[in-house]
């Protein structure tokens, strides 16, 4: 068990390798994460995140690997992790150690719980060992959601209707659509949007504290974006009377896979609620992405499961539910 450097091309090309082999075998109509993608994520010198590549390896082969996340300006006692172990070496116990070493690491950054999502497709529900791989290391579960999948084009006489029903509700709002980087008379706004974003979607994790988004990071985010080729584009909506951005949502493309696309955050500011603007922000970002990518087929997205209002209006635009996701967290003793 060892962490590794990403730009040690064979050890990082034997580390994507377990993470793609996994990604294809839990989604074999997905893509999943690129190479490059991941590649400048892990080697990113980030204010905001840091990532650490962990591999497992018998012999000269790796056969299994952990990604970690670390916040690195809110969040701070939160260890992220992802463990994937090839077929062939499961229930060997490298799971276990590769989640020992992240545990190892997470204590000695001083961080207090550890925490990951893990994805099951409905058709592998029964008897997945995720449940009690989770809870024999010592996790619980804080939280169940979600993932949906989008087909297109959605069916015109659908849109026509959700359309005009948004239009009716959303009088005094002007709805605008663009690629990042946003419009720079929009960057308070934004991190504005951004802050409420993580904190006032359910996250199953009382912990969870106010995100930091200010210019700086949001630049970063957008030259990570541009390094890994994915597109996000944006569709806002703006409240006529005062001028300020009340309501956004988001997808993300990448160059390489332009067939898929991404829902990121979708949010509308509280005190804006009742308007239909979260049908109306995401109408109008499907519509921008037919529009800058006619080759997207297929959107994927996630809610929790207590998040009823955008799992209506995910409904109603025609997403489907193909797997459960569950929110697992382990407290660090001190």
């Amino acid at each position: 068990m060892r962490q590794i450097d990403p730009d040690d091309e064979a050890a990082f090309d034997a580390f994507y390798g377990v993470l793609h082999e996994t990604d294809v075998e839990r989604w074999p109509n997905v893509s999943g994460w690129t190479r490059s993608e991941v590649h400048v994520m892990a080697s990113a010198d980030a204010a905001a995140s840091r990532y650490d590549c962990l591999v497992a390896r018998v012999g000269n082969a790796t056969v299994g690997i952990c990604l970690l996340e670390r916040s690195q300006r809110d969040n701070t006692h939160e260890l992220k992790l992802d463990i994937r172990v090839l077929p062939t070496h499961r229930r060997l116990g490298i799971g276990r150690a590769l989640a020992g070493l992240a545990e190892q690491i997470g204590r000695e950054d001083g961080r207090m719980t550890m925490c990951h999502i893990c994805e099951v497709p409905t058709a592998q529900l029964p008897g997945h060992p995720s449940v009690p791989f989770a809870q024999s290391l010592g996790f619980a579960s804080v939280q169940t959601g979600h993932v949906r999948h989008l087909s297109l084009p959605v069916p015109p006489e659908r849109r026509e209707q959700l359309w005009k029903e948004a239009h009716a509700a959303s009088v005094g709002y002007r709805i605008l659509t663009f690629t990042s980087p946003w419009p720079e008379e929009f960057l308070d706004d934004q991190c504005a949007l951004w802050r409420r974003m993580s904190t006032d979607a359910p996250h199953g994790d009382e912990q969870h504290e106010e995100e930091v988004w200010d210019v700086a990071r949001v630049e970063e985010m957008d030259a990570m974006l541009a390094a890994q080729g994915r597109s996000k584009l944006t569709a806002v909506a703006q409240h006529e009377a005062s001028g300020r951005l009340v309501a956004y949502s988001e997808l993300v493309v990448s160059k390489e896979q332009p067939a898929e696309a991404w829902q990121w955050a979708t949010l509308v500011a509280r005190e804006h609620r009742g308007h239909r603007l979260g049908m109306a922000v995401k109408l109008a970002n499907l519509d921008y992405l037919r529009q800058q990518v006619p080759a997207a087929t297929l959107v994927t997205t996630g809610n929790a499961q207590e998040n009823a209002p955008m799992i209506a209006v995910n409904d109603m635009i025609g997403f489907q539910v193909v797997a459960t996701g569950t929110f697992w967290r382990k407290q660090l003793a001190v």
